[in-house]
């Protein structure tokens, strides 16, 4: 016991080590005494009260499993990025690098300490049962994951293909949690989506990720786009795109803009900047950029998006970006049993001098001694190349502001349930053509889905519902009049013909969202994509943009303003 006792003491001991190593020598002398000061006492209160427990808590206690506790929640002060990892975790890096693992197939980060979903990926088992952006994870397998470092909720949600794992979901919007049981497949990381053309000249080319093979199929892409037309104008979009490589965030900024252009530079407190730049001639340096993101496009696409921005480059459509903008890098701690440390060095900063991360994270953070004059936690104004003022209060802003479509509580509720993907399962398997060559739902279509949902007994609750059941049971359990009960009674009838009415609101949504499930099952994820399109807001007001220069070239101009502090870089 006395060996494993100092074993993982050692341990312990090796993570403030390496906290030390990394600050000393670049303390100023003014602080460093108050620093060690601060260190000492912090590992002599740590180590006294491990011994304490160790000798005379009430039950025996696992020294590994109790100093460990203590190195999580040491770190969990610090950002969601910073983790104690106990295993190399090479499943992430083939995702990453080559876009490939096992698993349910979404991208979760942390937004107020909630392990919050930032995309589905395409036609994965999450995108299949209605996971959204923004989706809250509280449980999976029916265990809190309160506390868990992001890297520990990825590790739960992947593994061996054909098994099952079960979250428990917060929607904001809805007023109670759900559960959604999903089957692990194996998910093949595409980054480049759908390809085609919006408009006369007008491409569109979808990247869903940034692997180390991104740059060369967008390239691919683009090439086959311009032999098809000659480009009058392009829409990338980086919707619900949760990032990846920078290396592949530089290029992509590279074929659009000239060699030798700063994309993006890190720097911390304790860390020298690093500068990334264009090494090649652009591919499409002239052709009109208006690029589409959303609160899933984070990390390097927020680099691509604000440098592109920052380089007055493309006008950027859409709505505010994820705002993840932290460099990691991994230390050893043991490595004879594989230990590490992967810990927020740096942050990423675009041309202007922005950065992209939202610092929610040393929001209300003693350990954490933020700079009052530090741009990335105070907003303040920025200039790109041609002096527009831009911002820095975490992510991307649009250069224009449009909204996406909401779903509504009862369709929802139907990609909750399957509903939607089952009936197109079905309806496949019985029908080997589809029965309209432009893709319309036909009567009979709508007609037998109705039935569909009648068979499954399909229910849905509207607001105000849930509340009038409480009501009831708290009448009944106080006794009060009967009479109470019957109005309750009453209006639960008022509320259920109201149904009809909510539902019958919300078919055009409805049916619109089953002929993509339809689409996507008769010609696979490029037709639904394609179709999906002629309904998209944002795609249209890109196109729009995109077929009036003269507009395009007005928002991009700015006026020159004097220089300041924070300006182009």
């Amino acid at each position: 016991m006395k060996n494993t006792h100092s074993k993982f003491l050692w341990i312990l001991l090796l993570v403030f080590t390496v906290s030390i190593s990394i600050v000393q020598g670049q303390t100023d002398k003014k602080n460093s005494d108050d620093y060690y000061q601060q260190l000492k006492r912090g590992w002599d209160y740590m180590q006294k009260t491990y011994e304490l427990i160790n000798r005379y808590y009430v039950d025996e206690v696992r020294p590994y499993s109790l100093l460990k506790a203590g190195i999580e929640g040491m770190l969990d002060k610090l950002d969601p990025y910073t983790v104690f990892i106990e295993r190399e975790g090479e499943n992430r890096l083939r995702m990453i690098t080559v876009g490939k693992y096992g698993g349910v197939g979404m991208e979760v980060g942390l937004r107020n300490k909630k392990v919050t979903v930032i995309a589905p990926i395409e036609n994965s088992p999450a995108s299949r049962s209605g996971i959204q952006a923004g989706d809250i994870i509280l449980k999976i397998n029916g265990k809190s994951i309160k506390g868990w470092s992001l890297d520990k909720v990825s590790d739960t949600l992947r593994g061996k293909v054909g098994t099952k794992v079960t979250l428990l979901i917060q929607r904001p919007g809805l007023d109670r949690p759900f559960e959604v049981t999903l089957t692990r497949a194996e998910i093949v990381l595409k980054d480049v989506g759908y390809a085609g053309f919006l408009g006369d000249g007008i491409g569109y080319v979808s990247l869903k990720g940034f692997t180390e093979k991104a740059p060369d199929e967008l390239k691919l892409a683009l090439e086959k786009l311009q032999k098809q037309h000659p480009l009058q104008g392009l829409i990338l979009d980086l919707r619900g795109n949760p990032g990846g490589l920078l290396e592949s965030a530089v290029e992509i900024v590279n074929i659009f803009v000239p060699k030798n252009t700063l994309v993006v530079y890190t720097k911390g407190y304790r860390e020298k900047e690093y500068r990334f730049y264009t090494q090649d001639d652009p591919m499409l340096p002239d052709v009109p950029l208006v690029v589409l993101v959303n609160g899933g496009s984070a990390s390097a696409s927020e680099i691509v998006t604000g440098a592109l921005q920052d380089l007055d480059r493309a006008v950027i459509v859409g709505e505010p970006t994820f705002g993840k903008g932290l460099v990691q890098k991994i230390f050893n701690i043991d490595k004879i049993a594989d230990v590490k440390l992967k810990m927020t060095t740096a942050r990423y900063y675009i041309p202007s001098g922005r950065c992209i991360q939202k610092r929610d994270y040393a929001a209300h953070n003693d350990v954490i001694a933020v700079d009052s004059t530090d741009s990335t936690h105070h907003s303040h104004e920025f200039f790109t190349k041609h002096h527009r003022v831009v911002h820095d209060r975490g992510g991307i802003e649009p250069d224009v502001l449009v909204r996406g479509d909401s779903l509504s509580g009862v369709t929802m509720d139907m990609i909750r349930k399957n509903l939607l993907f089952d009936f197109a399962v079905k309806y496949h398997q019985e029908h080997p053509q589809f029965p309209d060559s432009n893709f319309a739902l036909t009567p009979q279509i709508k007609d037998q889905f109705k039935n569909y949902l009648k068979e499954k007994h399909f229910q849905f609750q509207i607001e105000g519902e849930r509340e009038l059941s409480h009501l009831k049971t708290l009448v009944k359990k106080r006794g009060y009049d009967s009479g109470i009960l019957a109005l309750i009674d009453s209006l639960k009838i008022k509320l259920e013909a109201n149904k009809k009415v909510e539902l019958k609101r919300n078919e055009p949504q409805i049916f619109e969202l089953l002929r993509l499930e339809l689409a996507e099952k008769y010609g696979g994820s490029t037709l639904r994509s394609k179709l999906a399109l002629q309904q998209d807001k944002q795609a249209a007001k890109a196109v729009e943009l995109l077929q009036q220069p003269a507009e395009i070239q007005k928002i991009l101009a700015g006026d020159a303003v004097p220089a300041k502090t924070g300006q182009f870089r």
